[in-house]
């Protein structure tokens, strides 16, 4: 048969058979619109999870014995750390790019600020605070910011207001036993500091609702910098160091970045080194807390998770693999619940196609007779579902598209704010609505097969001499 006597019939034939296949149509067009829906969500909650809750490029390792929480260390405790040693060691193994060690600071420390966006001080009686090799967030902060120790940077001059110092300079001072500032003090340059998004997004779902403040995650997550914290050294609600002079310094926020720790605030390594040998002694400066392992490939981590386990330390679970499992099993559930409405259509196809078959002998017998093949009867039949499941799967996923549009619309307009609350839940990706239009075409190819077959076994000379027409 030729091609345009082949494509004529099709065209035909499914126009007069447009009301048979309409049911099964929006059937297979549910099915698909559920399944590029519930893919594009999976996708969406992966890159959530993995992606800003739980970032799984890299590796933390801990001391074997954690048992001196963070409170503890706050009031002098200290559990065992890691040695440079040890350090030295992952660096060499196989697998390994870089090594980068945290300290976190072990002696009793406040914060307070927030005056340049709330318009009044916010303090913490206990701030936990840690530092961070520099290189370890090189390239993720604004162009032109240093994150770096400044000890060295201010004029030094003696003040007694922040106004008699240089611009970019703060007044600090000692503290009495009663919590006074002892003047005169000297001008220094505020540290650096980052933070992580994690503690913003929870200031912005929890605590500033809380407390009838403006939200901050967006803007400072956009400017990263601005925010100015007093930062008292050696004193806290619940205690004090029991060496070093207490005296006030002040942070300066320059960044956000997954690498801060999760609450509190994150310096530059030299500077939680030079006051943890102040307030904490030197041993407190010479062993780290923790360590960030980035990994060259995937395939090393067993390797180097053994490597760490032999070095007496632990690899911290963060809970990445067990929350990005439990979205794939929601996801692989949800999307098989979408392939059975699409093979249950598909069966509604076959049943149209079947029926469609039996009505038409007569006009098949004289498509043979005419000169039309078995192969062409075969794939004309085969033609029409596919055609049904092109159009059906196409209107398909325009439909979970716009589904899409209206779900984070509804959402954010619904949902008051949380933690890592998405402004789009989806992750549309050409790959998956291509896989999913194809499996519901090839599903309606497929339940035609049966109709398809009976149709180019039809006996011409059988059905015409019963006078079928």
């Amino acid at each position: 048969m030729r091609p345009g006597a082949f494509v004529t019939i099709l065209a035909r034939d499914l126009r007069r058979a447009s009301g048979s296949f309409i049911l099964a149509a929006i059937g297979i067009s549910v099915g698909i619109a559920a399944l590029v829906f519930f893919l594009a969500l999976g996708a969406g909650m992966r890159s959530v999870v993995l992606g800003r809750i739980f970032p799984i490029d890299r590796i933390e390792v801990v001391p074997r014995d954690q048992s001196v929480g963070a409170l503890a260390a706050l009031l002098g405790a200290r559990a065992e750390g890691i040695p440079q040693s040890s350090v030295d060691t992952l660096a060499r193994t196989e697998g390994v790019r870089a090594v980068y060690p945290k300290l976190r600071l072990l002696f009793p420390h406040s914060g307070r600020g927030g005056q340049e966006v709330f318009g009044r001080m916010i303090g913490a009686g206990e701030l936990v605070a840690d530092g961070i090799d520099p290189a370890l967030v090189r390239g993720e902060l604004a162009p032109g910011v240093r994150f770096e120790d400044t000890q060295n940077q201010g004029s030094g001059r003696e003040c007694r207001r922040h106004d008699e110092c240089p611009d970019g300079e703060k007044c600090s001072t000692e503290i009495a036993p009663n919590g006074a500032s002892v003047l005169p003090g000297r001008c220094v340059v505020p540290i650096p500091a980052l933070v992580s998004p994690y503690l913003l997004e929870v200031f912005d779902g929890a605590i500033a609702p809380a407390h009838g403040l403006p939200p901050v995650a967006r803007s400072l997550a956009q400017h990263a910098r601005g925010i100015e914290l007093e930062w008292d050294l050696g004193r806290a609600g619940l205690g004090f160091a029991q060496r070093g002079t207490q005296r006030r310094v002040y942070a300066r926020i320059v960044g956000v970045t997954p690498r801060a720790i999760d609450l509190g605030i994150t310096v530059p390594l030299s500077v939680a080194r030079r006051l943890n040998a102040e307030y904490a002694g030197a041993a407190a400066a010479e062993q780290y807390t923790s360590l960030i392992i980035v990994v060259s490939h995937p395939e090393h981590t067993t390797t180097i998770t053994q490597k760490v386990r032999e070095l007496g330390l632990e690899v911290r679970t963060s809970g990445a693999e067990q929350m990005g499992l439990l979205v794939s099993v929601i996801t692989a559930v949800l999307s098989l619940t979408s392939a059975v409405i699409v093979l249950l259509a598909a069966l509604s196809i076959a049943h149209a196609l079947g029926a469609r078959v039996r009505e038409r002998e007569g006009e098949i017998a004289l498509l043979r007779v005419c000169g039309a093949r078995r192969a062409d009867v075969f794939l004309l039949v085969i033609a029409e579902a596919l055609v049904v499941g092109l159009i059906a799967s196409g209107i398909g996923a325009l439909g979970a598209r716009a589904l899409g549009v209206g779900w984070n619309r509804l959402l954010a307009a619904k949902l008051p704010a949380f933690p890592f609350k998405p402004d789009n839940w989806f992750v549309w990706t050409p790959r998956d609505v291509l896989i999913s239009c194809a499996f519901g075409v090839l599903a309606c190819a497929l339940s035609a097969l049966l109709p398809a077959r009976r149709a180019a076994s039809t006996d011409p000379s059988l059905v015409l001499s019963r006078g079928v027409n």
